[in-house]
């Protein structure tokens, strides 16, 4: 089969700054992969790449075997390529309903079907439900990732990217994330997750890919990356911002 996601010889700046020099991805339907890297690697700009944030200087992004790397966001959005940010993913003067709400923006006005997805949303993280009419800045750290995820399954993504799901999260909720994670993965959902922690990407990955200025520099199986003690040290001595 043909993989759901292939980014080919991508090239991106920030203005004069070249950020991703000639980077090569690809990501199979329904597989987990943990992007990983460097402080400053380009991992999240990838992401920003994919989801159409910002415009490419070459190269080309393939999804579903259709190009769209001129597609606008929104385009990319409807077809299923969903990215929760890095940081908290809120609103936080909505309370979390409006935050629910307004993450169904492409289909506002459909309001049978945004009751229906918004229950699904709460079914998976049922701690939302009590908190609905709260504004989204007086929930915890952990409680705003969950709302963060749950406003991105509203979206019904095909291809989710997480961008440091557990960043300044205690390890017990960290675990309640990863826990939606893997229910999504056996769905059918295919993930993308950029991590700070070695250990809890890999905890979940099927795949990782390690990136350093702007390159990759190893793609394989999550377990081989593991006694790569060269690129791990990198990551736990360079950070993971970028």
């Amino acid at each position: 089969m043909a993989p759901l996601l292939e980014v080919r010889d991508l090239d991106f700046s920030y203005g004069p700054l070249q950020v991703l020099f000639g980077v090569n991805l690809e990501v199979a339907r329904g597989e987990v992969l943990a992007l990983l890297g460097t402080n400053g690697a380009g991992k999240s700009t990838l992401l920003r790449a994919i989801s159409g944030l910002g415009r490419v200087d070459r190269g080309s992004i393939v999804f579903d075997s259709d190009d769209i790397t001129h597609a606008d966001p929104g385009e990319r959005v409807r077809r299923g390529v969903i990215q929760m940010p890095g940081g908290k993913a809120v609103f936080p003067d909505l309370t979390v309903e409006e935050n629910l709400r307004a993450a169904a923006y492409t289909f506002i006005w459909d309001r049978p079907k945004v009751a229906e997805r918004i229950k699904r949303a709460l079914e998976v993280f049922p701690v939302l439900g009590l908190r609905m009419d709260q504004a989204a800045v007086t929930l915890s750290g952990g409680e705003q990732q969950m709302l963060g995820l749950a406003s991105t399954l509203l979206l019904d993504p095909t291809i989710l990217l997480i961008d440091e799901l557990s960043l300044g999260l205690a390890p017990i909720v960290v675990e309640e994330l990863l826990d939606v994670v893997a229910r999504l993965r056996s769905t059918g959902v295919t993930i993308v997750i950029v991590e700070q922690s070695v250990n809890v990407a890999l905890s979940v990955a099927d795949r990782a890919v390690f990136m350093e200025k702007g390159e990759v520099r190893f793609e394989g199986a999550a377990a081989e990356l593991v006694e790569r003690d060269d690129l791990v040290r990198a990551v736990f001595l360079g950070g993971e911002v970028g």
